[in-house]
């Protein structure tokens, strides 16, 4: 009903996500998937796991294909793309029309063009150096800020993305613990300078 209302309320295309079902008991995203496109979806993006699942195990890209193969609309592939070479294999095993990435950008925004070039067959697009992954997450932090009225609350909401853009960085744990407390950009700014400067003084040590 709520698909339907949406569809005859609005020119635009309506386009519905979903999971393959409730619970294990539940599973069916055929038939769910079929249903989205009765009541007037336009396009249906899976993420193959119920709700029960959460994220846990691995999202059934089976289902995708079996989604694609029952539907006349275009169906949208998510769930487990954490590389761009990961886009292309879930292009090639489902046929999917096209491919929502989710978490596989926390951090990771370049994901977006090494996806393309993966599907587009060319050369990946190699992954920021340290000192532009701080450009690019300041550059996302003022952005957030800007989007919301309370900039306070705006940092503290942005604590997860600073922990996201600096996993995986020699000494990151610290780093993430003082940035974990940060309530200003200025603070932000002050402690990515700070590394910085840091892993300089080890280089040239």
């Amino acid at each position: 009903r709520i698909i339907r209302a949406v569809d005859d309320a609005t020119s635009l295309p309506t386009t519905v996500k979903i999971r393959s079902g409730f619970d294990e008991a539940l599973r069916d995203p055929v038939r769910i998937g079929l249903r989205c496109q009765d009541a007037g979806a336009r396009a249906v993006c899976i993420h193959p796991r119920t709700r029960t699942d959460m994220y846990s195990g691995k999202a059934r890209w089976s289902e995708i294909q079996a989604l694609v193969e029952a539907l006349e609309v275009p169906v949208i592939g998510n769930g487990d793309i954490v590389c761009g070479e990961d886009a292309r294999r879930m292009r090639d095993q489902t046929a999917c029309a096209g491919i929502m990435i989710a978490r596989g950008s926390h951090g990771d925004p370049w994901i977006f063009s090494q996806a393309r070039a993966a599907l587009d067959g060319d050369p990946a697009p190699p992954s920021p150096g340290i000192v532009e992954r701080f450009e690019i997450c300041l550059e996302h932090a003022r952005n957030a800020i800007e989007f919301e009225r309370d900039r306070k609350r705006a940092i503290i909401d942005f604590r997860k993305h600073l922990g996201w853009y600096t996993k995986g960085l020699p000494d990151g744990r610290r780093l993430r613990t003082e940035l974990f407390q940060v309530t200003s950009l200025e603070q932000v700014e002050e402690l990515l300078e700070g590394y910085l400067s840091h892993q300089e003084d080890l280089l040239t040590a």
